[in-house]
């Protein structure tokens, strides 16, 4: 992904006067998983130079420094994005089964510890994926920002979410690690076909070079199917309705939850302990929290809503609510 956003960026450099300098060093900056540490020395490159524009009173180099800040802050956000879901999330699920299988071997100094990193993370994932949001509308001029209080409300959507989807496949996973697994894979694979076949993803390739288009259309389809595992995250504008695509993915999500909290709990390995009805509603009822937090943000302090209410300055974008991926991409 940072090497395709890269060779993107190469192709804009009559645009952007973005040279990649070394094209061996880059490659293996990436490796090494470096790549937000690159994206934020430009953001922090492009913000020194629009403020030193801005002091020479050159306001034209300062507002294209300050588009290029933006653009470069919103990779560094999608990068964090898959990050977050293919990185730390599996991550916490594994922590989570070993708290829940080790309970009686470990101190309690060292469930402290699991606990306080399993919370962390999963605030930093919710506020990844509420900063992702809000830094795509930053980057491009004819989309309002996000306010203070919609921030807040997609953190919390995406807090709750996330919350009951590592809870519901941790519990699966301590009685059937092996079927869950294969359970993911099955939905990884399932979400891959439906965001290739339906929703229409662009990767910023001409449309003369259709072939390579589609090739890499699948290869983000196969990221963007694992990150669907975990979250919804829309990779392409105004393609159908949707409130519908919410509904299909959020129903199945549900369905989902339920199944492995009910296979967890049928089990009867710990019903005995403290925990498990705690663990059972905290896998579920978050959920719904969530989705009550995202249906008051949609309805009243999304930007294309709020500026309905309060006839705000004219909003070019209106044929979807959502935020592209293509968007930053494109």
């Amino acid at each position: 992904m940072s090497l395709k956003i890269y060779s993107i960026q190469e192709d804009m450099q009559r645009t952007t006067q973005k040279l990649l300098s070394n094209r061996l060093l880059l490659p293996f900056l990436l490796i090494l998983q470096m790549a937000p540490v690159l994206r934020y020395y430009d953001v922090l490159k492009y913000a020194l130079k629009s403020r030193r524009a801005a002091r020479k009173g050159n306001y034209d180099d300062q507002k294209n420094y300050y588009v290029l800040m933006a653009k470069e802050d919103s990779y560094v956000s999608l990068l964090r994005i898959f990050e977050c879901f293919l990185e730390a999330v599996p991550q916490q699920i594994l922590q989570i089964c070993i708290v829940l299988v080790e309970k009686k071997h470990g101190s309690t100094l060292q469930i402290v510890h699991q606990s306080a990193a399993i919370a962390s993370s999963t605030i930093g994932i919710a506020w990844a994926m509420a900063s992702y949001h809000k830094n795509v509308r930053i980057a491009f001029e004819n989309r309002k920002n996000i306010g203070n209080t919609g921030t807040v409300l997609q953190f919390l959507w995406h807090i709750m979410i996330t919350v009951s989807r590592i809870l519901s496949i941790s519990l699966a996973a301590i009685v059937w690690p092996q079927s869950t697994g294969i359970f993911c894979m099955v939905h990884w694979l399932l979400m891959t076909f439906w965001i290739f076949k339906y929703q229409n993803v662009t990767f910023c390739i001409p449309s003369n070079r259709f072939e390579e288009s589609r090739i890499m259309r699948f290869f983000f389809s196969t990221i963007l199917g694992l990150v669907y595992i975990f979250t919804y995250l829309s990779p392409s504008e105004g393609q159908g309705n949707s409130k519908n695509r919410y509904l299909g993915y959020y129903g199945v999500f549900l369905v989902e939850n339920i199944v492995a909290v009910v296979i967890w709990a049928n089990t009867g390995t710990d019903q005995n302990q403290w925990y498990y009805y705690h663990l059972m509603i905290g896998s579920i009822a978050p959920f719904f929290i969530g989705i009550l937090f995202m249906v008051i943000y949609y309805k009243f302090f999304h930007p294309h809503t709020t500026y309905k209410y309060n006839n705000a300055e004219p909003y070019t974008n209106t044929n979807n609510v959502n935020t592209s991926i293509s968007d930053i991409l494109g």
